[in-house]
C-alpha cells in the first residue's frame, strides 16, 4: 500500500461496501496520468476501466469525466439506484483531496433581475442592410451581457463551488419534493392523440389522394409526426419515461429507429457528451457542423473533435459557407434530416460500443421499407421527390429549436468551473405563452433541461421560477428570450463569425495584392 494512505471503510449510502483506502490528490492524479480510468463522485474515487464498454450512455461520456470530480453531473443524469446501488462495486477509496473547497463568502452577489432584456427589432425594414444592422444591435447586447457575466466571476459575484453545490442539490431536492421528477403519463395520452391524428391524416391522404395537393398536405402532417414523435424519443433517450433503462431503450428504438429511420444509439452518444460538454468547440459534437456553420472563430483554427477523432478542417468551403452562414442557417436547417441519416449510419457501421445493434438496423431497415414503399405508391417522381424533401424540410423547426439554445452562449471553458454554472452559462431557455409547449415540446427550457436532465420534459415550466431562485442565491446567470428574440441572438452571433472571416479575406486579400505589387516594383530596378 503507498505510505500516503491508510484503511478506512468505503461507504455508499448508509451501507458499507468494502475496506478500501483513503487516495490523496496527488496520488490520484498519477495514477489517471499512468492510464487508469478514475473519477471522484461524492469524494469517493471509482474505478471504471472495466465498465466504460458497457456504459448505457455510451463511452465517450463516461471517458471525460476521467480524472475530474462528476459528482453533480453524475447525479444529474442518473437515477439514484445507479449511484447508490451499482456505482459502490467500482468504489475503490475515499478521495483526500477537496480540503481546500471551503463554504467561504465573497462578498456581495450579482443580481440579473433588474437587467433589461434584450428584444428583436425589424422595424428598419426588409433590405438585407436592415437586416444586418438589427442583427449586429441585437448581438452587441448580448455580448455585453454574456461579458458582464464573465467579469462578475472574476470578481467574485458568483458564490463558490461548494456554496453552488449545497444549492444545486438542495433545488433539486425542493424538485423531488414538489413531485416534479415524476412523469405524468397523461400529457402522453394527450400527445399519443396528437400523433395518431397526424400519420392518419398523413397516409389516409397519402393512400387516397388524387391530386398534389393532397400528397403535399400528406407530407405536412409526416413531418409534423416526425417531429412531434422526437420529443418522445428524447425522453425515452433520458429514461424518462419508466425509469427502467431497458424499457425505455427499446421504446426509443420503436420512435427513432422503426418510425424515424434514425439511431437511438447514436443519439444517446452524441446527446450525452453534449450534456457533460456542452459549447466546448473541442468536445460538444452538437456545435461541430463545418463546413457550414461555426459559431466561435475557435473553429478557424482547424480544432480537433474528440468525438469524431478527427480535424474540423476550416478549408475553402468551410470559409465560403460560414461567411455566409447568418443567410443560409435556415436552409441548411432544412437538410438536417438528411444529416442524421448519415450521421447514425456512421455510428452503427463505426462505434464498437453499439447498445442492441440488430435491433438497431433491424428499425432502420424497417424504416426504409415502409417509408419507401409509401414514396413508390404516389403516382410519379415528382411528386415523390416533393414529398421527400417536404416531409423532411418542414421537421426543420426541431433543429432550430435543438440549436436555439446553444449556439448563441458562451463557447468559453473556465477551468474547475461548477456543473450547474456551465449549463447556465452555455444554455438559453426561450420564453413562449403555455398553449404553445406542444409546439416545443416542453424542452424551450433548455437551461432548467441541461440543470436536470431526468425532470420530464412536461415539468420543466414548473421549475423555472425554482431555478430563478437558486440563481439569485448563487449569483449566476439565467438567460432566457422569447422565441423572435432568441433567433436574432443566434443569428446576431453566428453573423459575428462571419464578419471575422470576411474580414480574414479581405487582410489575405490585401496581402496578396501588395506581395504582387511589391514584386512588380522589384522587376522595374532588375
Amino acid at each position: 500500500m503507498p505510505p500516503n494512505t491508510e484503511t478506512v471503510v468505503c461507504t455508499t449510502g448508509s451501507t458499507p461496501s468494502a475496506v478500501r483506502a483513503i487516495i490523496s490528490a496527488d496520488d490520484f492524479d498519477k495514477r489517471v496520468k499512468q492510464g487508469e480510468r478514475l473519477f471522484i463522485f461524492d469524494n469517493k474515487v471509482y474505478k471504471v476501466d472495466s465498465f466504460i464498454a458497457r456504459h448505457p450512455g455510451g463511452d465517450r461520456a463516461i471517458l471525460h469525466g476521467i480524472g475530474n470530480d462528476m459528482t453533480d453531473e453524475i447525479r444529474s443524469m442518473h437515477a439514484p439506484f445507479v449511484y447508490e446501488r451499482m456505482m459502490p462495486k467500482f468504489c475503490i477509496g475515499d478521495y483526500a483531496g477537496n480540503e481546500t473547497i471551503a463554504m467561504t463568502t465573497r462578498g456581495p452577489l450579482a443580481n440579473y433581475d433588474e437587467i433589461e432584456v434584450a428584444q428583436a427589432s425589424w422595424a428598419g425594414g426588409m433590405s438585407v442592410a436592415a437586416f444586418d444592422r438589427a442583427l449586429d444591435e441585437l448581438n452587441a447586447v448580448h455580448q455585453v451581457a454574456l461579458r458582464q457575466d464573465l467579469q462578475d466571476r472574476r470578481d467574485g459575484k458568483v458564490a463558490d463551488l461548494a456554496t453552488i453545490r449545497v444549492h444545486y442539490q438542495a433545488l433539486e431536492a425542493d424538485l423531488k419534493a414538489r413531485g416534479l421528477f415524476e412523469c405524468n403519463y397523461y400529457r402522453y395520452a394527450k400527445e399519443a392523440c396528437r400523433y395518431v391524428l397526424l400519420i392518419y391524416t398523413s397516409l389516409w391522404f397519402a393512400l387516397r389522394g388524387t391530386t398534389t395537393l393532397h400528397f403535399f398536405f400528406s407530407a405536412v402532417c409526416m413531418a409534423g409526426f416526425w417531429h412531434q414523435l422526437v420529443f418522445t424519443a428524447h425522453d425515452a433517450g433520458h429514461n424518462g419515461i419508466t425509469g427502467n433503462v431497458n424499457i425505455d431503450h427499446k421504446v426509443g428504438v420503436m420512435i427513432a429507429n422503426f418510425i424515424g429511420g434514425l439511431s437511438l444509439g447514436w443519439w444517446k452518444d452524441n446527446h450525452n457528451v453534449h450534456h457533460i460538454k456542452t459549447n466546448d468547440c473541442e468536445n460538444d459534437p452538437d456545435i461541430q457542423h463545418l463546413p457550414f456553420f461555426a459559431i466561435s472563430t475557435k473553429f478557424f483554427g482547424n480544432l480537433f473533435s474528440t468525438y469524431y477523432n478527427k480535424t474540423l478542417e476550416f478549408d475553402a468551403a468551410a470559409r465560403f459557407f460560414v461567411k455566409r452562414q447568418h443567410y443560409l442557417y435556415y436552409i441548411a436547417l432544412a437538410f438536417g434530416r438528411f444529416n442524421l441519416h448519415r450521421l447514425s449510419f456512421m455510428y452503427l457501421l463505426t462505434s464498437k460500443h453499439v447498445r442492441t445493434p440488430r435491433l438497431e438496423w433491424t428499425g432502420i431497415a424497417v424504416f426504409f421499407v415502409w417509408y419507401g414503399s409509401l414514396l413508390a405508391h404516389l403516382p410519379s417522381w415528382p411528386i415523390r421527390i416533393m414529398y421527400l424533401l417536404v416531409s423532411y424540410a418542414l421537421t426543420s423547426p426541431l433543429h432550430v429549436q435543438i440549436t436555439l439554445s446553444h449556439f448563441g452562449m458562451s463557447t468559453d471553458m473556465i477551468e474547475n468551473e461548477p456543473f450547474p454554472s456551465q449549463m447556465l452559462r452555455t444554455t438559453m431557455d426561450v420564453d413562449c405563452p403555455t398553449w404553445l409547449d406542444w409546439f416545443h415540446g416542453g424542452l424551450q427550457f433548455q437551461a432548467v433541461h441541461h440543470l436536470f436532465p431526468r425532470v420530464p420534459r412536461h415539468n420543466l415550466r414548473a421549475a423555472v421560477p425554482l431555478v430563478k431562485q437558486f440563481c439569485r442565491d448563487t449569483g449566476l446567470r439565467y438567460t432566457t428570450y422569447d422565441f423572435t428574440t432568441g433567433n436574432g441572438v443566434v443569428l446576431g452571433s453566428m453573423k459575428a463569425v462571419a464578419d471575422q472571416v470576411a474580414l480574414m479575406n479581405d487582410v489575405a486579400k490585401y496581402n496578396a495584392d501588395t506581395w504582387k505589387s511589391g514584386r512588380k516594383d522589384t522587376a522595374k530596378f532588375q
